[in-house]
């Protein structure tokens, strides 16, 4: 079915998306823009993707709560299957063994418990926290930095093709042929969060990409998860856990000066100290 995006004249689309409102019909720009829509359209038919806008009903609703939602969304997978109970569960490509082992019981308590498992099939926690979602039939969305048509990295092809047999989801707000740059990665991590009621950074140093996402959750009024580091981690001076470190225990003038947010934002910051914790940060994410 053709997406609502495209069947709305060009005056109205405007209304709703005012960065269109320079398109003139017959003008080289429009010709191209229309040849692109077109050529999007055709490779979605062929490889049985959907591409949504906030005009479609199935356009994921947390999603579509945000002020810079992307205006197009390429969904590969059923997009009936976005889930508002979605919980993100992102950090380092380079984790230590105790962040693997946080990573996979965090997913799997949620997974259990019902809740869509969102990621950027990265290395590293990405890749564990969309594993364990599966091993466990659990439901996991993929968010990627480039077109639907190529998996990055190469080596999580499969994975990728896993997450839509058993009937997870990839998305993009990038169309085909769009390859991965590294500023779009930043982007991707705000869909991340964007889907998601709150963000698990599992494991992450001062600096980190995790922490785009986590910025963006509480711009968006959503809650951030940070795990304490574990005591073999501080022990050893792991450099990927000092995020971790110094969300979890570190002044409110540091915890402001990682997250780049307003001291009101902190509210929605959550210590995860252990698993007993899981049951009453679940209950507060519902309420």
């Amino acid at each position: 079915m053709e997406p609502l995006f495209f069947q709305v004249k060009l005056e109205e689309l405007a209304e709703t998306f005012p960065e269109l409102a320079s398109l003139q019909p017959e003008s080289l720009v429009y010709e191209k823009a229309l040849k692109a829509a077109e050529e999007d359209l055709r490779q979605a038919s062929e490889r049985g993707h959907t591409i949504l806008s906030p005009l479609d009903p199935a356009y994921p609703r947390l999603l579509a709560a945000t002020e810079d939602r992307p205006a197009l969304l390429y969904v590969a997978g059923d997009p009936a299957r976005f889930s508002a109970k979605a919980i993100a569960v992102i950090g380092t490509r380079e984790p230590s063994e105790h962040g693997i082992e946080t990573a996979r019981r965090i997913t799997q308590y949620f997974g259990n418990a019902g809740w869509q498992i969102v990621s950027g099939l990265a290395l590293g926690l990405d890749s564990v926290a969309h594993k364990e979602a599966l091993n466990h039939d659990g439901s996991t969305v993929a968010v990627m930095a480039h077109g639907l048509d190529a998996v990055y990295p190469k080596s999580n092809a499969a994975l990728a093709d896993s997450i839509v047999k058993k009937g997870g989801l990839l998305v993009s707000e990038y169309g085909y042929g769009t390859p991965a740059f590294s500023g779009q990665f930043v982007e991707r991590d705000k869909i991340q969060a964007a889907l998601s009621k709150a963000v698990v950074m599992v494991q992450s140093d001062r600096g980190g990409g995790s922490l785009h996402a986590s910025r963006a959750a509480l711009r968006y009024g959503r809650f951030l998860i940070v795990p304490v580091a574990t005591r073999a981690d501080i022990t050893s001076g792991y450099e990927k856990a000092r995020g971790n470190i110094a969300l979890t225990t570190g002044s409110v003038t540091e915890k402001l000066s990682i997250l780049k947010c307003q001291e009101s934002d902190l509210e929605r910051l959550i210590v995860l100290r252990s698993k007993n914790d899981y049951e009453a940060i679940e209950a507060g994410l519902l309420t």
